[in-house]
């Protein structure tokens, strides 16, 4: 296709030429000369209008247009009331418009070209460029190194680690920005608690606990802080003061999933979910959700098998793809090989009725690393897949497939 480029830009750039014949004419001295000359590109540009409009690149109406152009032009040159100027060198000339063609035919390329890849990466023809997120990050924390009161950009940070599971880093992030707002923000201050309870493997005790319970002094609706201070009460042991918080957090709108779920947790502290307790007598309860079982299949892509440590510990989890990030169900074995079967279900629950069988949608990761902690570290190798309950009837295949950075 490039040869075709080059075989386009060179009949371009041959017409114009041909079309600015007439700029690398000497000039004569003489009239006669003049006029002879003229009356010759007259005639030729005649049989040039005549030739595009047989070609179809000029409408009848515009070449009557350009033919009383040239004719004009030669009435002048004959009535004498124009003189010749001073005779340009060709050369310049001809440098001048050789570039000009040349720009006008790059920009023309470039914007054809540019045009087909943004057609062809809609069209799944291509695969569209992938950003380089460590560049990215490395390019933000470059900015905040040389303004470091900038809370947006901590934020940012905070977010950018946390989405890539480096927890620590994203706690630092939040606690800048938080230093910088004089804590009096309460989603920054979830943020922080949130990665510090990921980065202690969901251990929300201590710090994490404390950041939750600012955030609801300054928002006391705030629905993470509600949601994640609950948990912290739980894991402590306090439960009157979990239902509390999870009470209010249920009069707030929320997707249906995650009501359900949380109808379920009060359910099993004692509290009655708000739709039974309103429901007329005789009304039929809800359904409880199904119990489901997914059996994963774990292969190793063949480019990382070099990578594989010798003693490493599988970790296989499921969360709910849209829901509160805690794990559903979990397996952590020694790694012997692969192919590996694993089966996740209902009993391996880290929560009561925080289950797989509450939700219909679930993100599944598979992680081998030399810890085997929930907490990816740099280096573990790593495989996520989406599931839902039509696909939980069979096998689900899921590769590792990657290199946690």
């Amino acid at each position: 296709m490039n040869l075709l480029y080059l075989a386009m830009a060179a009949l371009t750039v041959l017409a114009a030429l041909g079309l600015a014949r007439p700029w690398w004419k000497r000039a004569g001295s003489e009239a006669l000369r003049r006029r002879d000359a003229n009356v010759t590109a007259y005639r030729q540009r005649l049989e040039e209008i005549d030739a595009e409009v047989a070609a179809g690149l000029v409408r009848p109406e515009a070449a009557d247009a350009l033919r009383q152009e040239a004719g004009a032009r030669l009435l002048d040159d004959a009535s004498g009331q124009a003189e010749l100027a001073q005779p340009t060198s060709p050369l310049w000339r001809g440098a001048v418009l050789l570039g000009l063609l040349l720009a006008i035919f790059s920009g023309g390329y470039y914007a054809w070209s540019g045009s087909w890849r943004t057609a062809a990466t809609i069209a799944g023809e291509i695969e569209p460029p992938k950003p380089d997120v460590d560049t990215m990050l490395a390019q933000l924390e470059q900015r905040l190194q040389q303004n470091p009161e900038d809370v947006d950009g901590w934020a940012m940070l905070g977010r950018a680690r946390f989405m890539l599971q480096r927890y620590a880093g994203s706690a630092e992030a939040y606690a800048k920005a938080n230093e910088l707002t004089q804590r009096r923000e309460p989603e920054l201050l979830v943020g922080e608690a949130e990665a510090l309870g990921m980065a202690a493997d969901r251990q929300l005790q201590g710090k994490p606990r404390q950041l939750f319970e600012q955030a609801l002094t300054l928002n006391p609706n705030q629905a993470k802080a509600l949601w994640y201070a609950g948990v912290a009460a739980l894991q402590a042991g306090d439960k009157p003061r979990t239902v509390e918080l999870w009470t209010r957090l249920r009069s707030q709108p929320m997707p249906e999933e995650l009501s359900t779920i949380l109808d379920q947790q009060l359910a099993e502290l004692g509290v009655p979910a708000p739709n039974v307790a309103e429901s007329p007598a005789g009304a039929a309860s809800p359904a409880t959700p199904s119990a489901v079982a997914l059996d994963i299949s774990l292969n190793l892509a063949p480019e990382l098998a070099a990578k594989l440590p010798a003693d490493g510990i599988l970790i296989v989890y499921a969360k709910a793809a849209a829901g509160p990030p805690m794990p559903l169900a979990v397996v952590r074995q020694p790694l012997a090989g692969f192919p590996v079967q694993v089966r996740l279900d209902d009993s391996q629950a880290m929560m009561p009725n925080l289950k797989l069988s509450s939700f219909d949608h679930w993100e599944v990761t598979a992680r081998v690393g030399k810890s085997g902690q929930a907490k990816a570290e740099s280096g573990d190798l790593q495989g996520v897949v989406r599931v839902d309950r039509a696909a939980a009837a069979g096998p689900i295949a899921l590769t590792i497939d990657s290199v946690v950075p």
